[in-house]
This record gives structure tokens, C-alpha cells and sequence, in this order.
């Protein structure tokens, strides 16, 4: 793991947490890294219990000393075993930039509903496959490069946009579900907000999604 891949697993995600009031949540987040998110929900109140899942062994043994119960493995082929991951047992559920890492991202929605609470949110974090950095060179110039990292990382198997992104959770059983932009760079924002939002579909990398299971 280098020094920026080090950076990303250790750091919090603050995006996607700043509307969970505080409160005796049961959360799980999928792709907890380090644990740090979950950790600092914990921490603040927001939490009672934090359970996380991880792909990568070195940070979920790194995040076994911070929150409640982490599993390591791949969430497509796991079998989530209770009482940890008991039926309609969550208040919250995170994925932060994970579902474009995986092969069926849509099964996955179904699955983790089942595990989320009447009325509980799930909040996910997903690159925007529009974002200028991409489509204007493919465009323009008919490229479209893989990288190490970013929107057009090596791993990633599926792109989005905020339709799409949108379109993923409502049929995967979401209700209410609410689109923001997360904008790396200030001029990004400040092009969003000087277009009065026509804009932002090209100069987001990122969207945050928020659905909530029916009552």
C-alpha cells in the first residue's frame, strides 16, 4: 500500500456522514478502510454500534481495533452471518465509492436492504462517469485512459451518472432518494453555483446518494 492509498483508507469520510444526527444508531459501512469514519460517528454520538466490511486485509485488521465487529472479504461472495448482520438491523448503511468496484452493484442494493431498518438510509458515494476530466477528452480527443485512481480507475466495473446513480436505488427498493454533488476543487463549485446548476452534471466528480427504506 503507497502513501496515498495509505491517506485514503485512514481518512474520514465526512461527505457522506454530516447528516446522521447524533443518536443510538446501528450502522455498517461497506468498504470501511481503516474504520476512521465509522470510528468518528461512534465517537461523536452517532453511533452505538459500528460494523464494517472490508475488502482489503491490512485495513480491516487495522479497523477490528476501532469498531465493533469487522468482516474481510469481498461483499459479493460473503455470507453475512448473524447476530451481527441480522434482518432489518441497521439505522444506516454506508458505501462510500465501493459499488463501481463491484460486478452487480444493483444485487447488491437488494441485499443490503434487507438489512436495513424501516425508515433506515442508505448512503452511498459514487464517481461521476460525466464529469468533464472524463467526457471531454473521450469527446474531443477519443480517449479514454484507465488509471490508477479516479473515475476511471482499473478496478472499477461499472460507471455512473446521477441518473443512473438514481435510477440504481429506486429500483433497488429506495424511496426519497436525494442527489448532491461533492466537489473536489473550489472553481468546480463555484462553476456549479455561477450556472445556476446546469453545470454540475460536467464539473462533480462525485454524487452522494441518500435513499430510505419504506415504513
Amino acid at each position: 500500500m503507497n502513501i496515498e492509498e495509505k491517506r485514503y483508507f485512514q481518512h474520514v469520510r465526512t461527505e457522506l456522514i454530516t447528516e446522521i444526527p447524533t443518536g443510538d444508531h446501528r450502522i455498517l459501512e461497506v468498504g470501511c478502510a481503516e474504520g476512521a469514519t465509522s470510528a468518528s460517528l461512534k465517537n461523536s454520538g452517532c453511533a452505538s454500534v459500528v460494523v464494517g466490511i472490508e475488502l482489503i486485509p491490512e485495513a480491516a485488521d487495522q479497523a477490528k481495533n476501532k469498531l465493533d465487529h469487522v468482516v474481510c472479504g469481498d461483499i459479493e461472495s460473503l455470507a453475512l452471518q448473524e447476530p451481527w448482520f441480522s434482518e432489518e438491523s441497521f439505522d444506516y448503511i454506508l458505501c462510500g465509492d465501493v459499488l463501481e468496484h463491484l460486478k452487480d452493484p444493483w444485487k447488491q442494493i437488494t441485499n443490503l436492504l434487507k438489512l436495513l431498518k424501516r425508515g433506515g438510509k442508505i448512503i452511498i458515494s459514487l464517481p461521476n462517469v460525466r464529469y468533464y476530466g472524463v467526457s471531454f477528452p473521450l469527446i474531443f480527443r477519443d480517449e479514454w485512459t484507465y488509471r490508477e485512481a479516479g473515475i476511471l480507475d482499473l478496478t472499477h466495473f461499472r460507471f455512473f451518472t446521477k441518473s443512473t446513480g438514481v435510477d440504481m436505488l429506486t429500483k433497488g427498493g429506495l424511496v426519497n432518494v436525494d442527489c448532491a454533488p461533492l466537489f473536489n476543487r473550489r472553481r468546480d463549485k463555484v462553476f456549479s453555483i455561477g450556472s445556476l446548476g446546469l453545470l454540475t452534471g460536467l464539473v462533480s466528480p462525485q454524487w452522494r446518494f441518500t435513499g430510505t427504506k419504506k415504513t
